[in-house]
């Protein structure tokens, strides 16, 4: 068990220009971000309790559609926002989900094969953003040099398979390390908050370095 957990994970007021983008995953000791398709069973209460403090501090969490379906989620309480983004607009069957008044639905203007991300978080400006996944959404995002901090849970499982990685799709051109903010541990489980070397000079509350 780790003492004061949400001392790690305070996010302060990003800068009133545009969105702090946070991404919050989970993978196995090999990269695989789900395991029997689903990422609950990869973590453990001391994730699960990462993922709430991740919600408490954003102010929109961002989310593909094929993950939505999948982890079957619910409506979440205002005044916070659920983005879902989707080429198709399909929920499935989460019909209550598609009706919340918190829920808003991104797809692509016409014309266009993708939603336009950057657009979408330059409308949130001043907000902190969590983005959820898929793989996909958090492939494009890091593509487009648009996420800040990544809370990353390495589960102690060695899975094969041809499960997804946290991240899929375009390379990320500069490819330069980030930040290592802190690593804590519990019951074989690694906890990792990277910063993007871009965002390292904006306003966040230090977590500290630990071991």
């Amino acid at each position: 068990m780790i003492e004061d957990l949400d001392r790690f994970y305070r996010v302060d007021a990003p800068p009133a220009q545009r969105a702090w983008v946070v991404m919050s995953m989970i993978a196995s000791v090999d990269g695989a971000s789900t395991m029997g398709g689903l990422s609950g069973p990869l973590g453990n209460p001391t994730d699960q309790q990462i993922l709430r403090l991740a919600r408490a501090a954003a102010d929109a969490i961002l989310v593909g559609a094929a993950t939505v379906r999948t982890e079957r989620y619910r409506p979440i309480r205002a005044p916070k926002r659920l983005y879902v983004v989707s080429r198709t607009g399909d929920l499935g069957d989460l019909a209550e989900l598609a009706a919340a008044d918190t829920t808003e639905l991104v797809r692509p203007r016409p014309g266009e094969a993708d939603v336009d991300l950057s657009r979408l978080l330059d409308g949130l400006a001043g907000q902190v953003v969590v983005s959820e996944g898929g793989p996909t959404l958090n492939g494009q995002l890091l593509a487009a040099g648009l996420v800040d901090e990544l809370f990353l849970t390495v589960s102690p499982r060695v899975l094969g398979g041809d499960s997804s990685r946290v991240a899929v799709g375009p390379s990320v051109v500069t490819g330069e390390p980030w930040e290592l903010r802190h690593v804590l541990h519990d019951d074989g489980y690694l906890f990792l908050r990277y910063r993007s070397r871009r965002s390292s000079s904006a306003s966040v509350r230090s977590s500290g370095t630990t071991s």
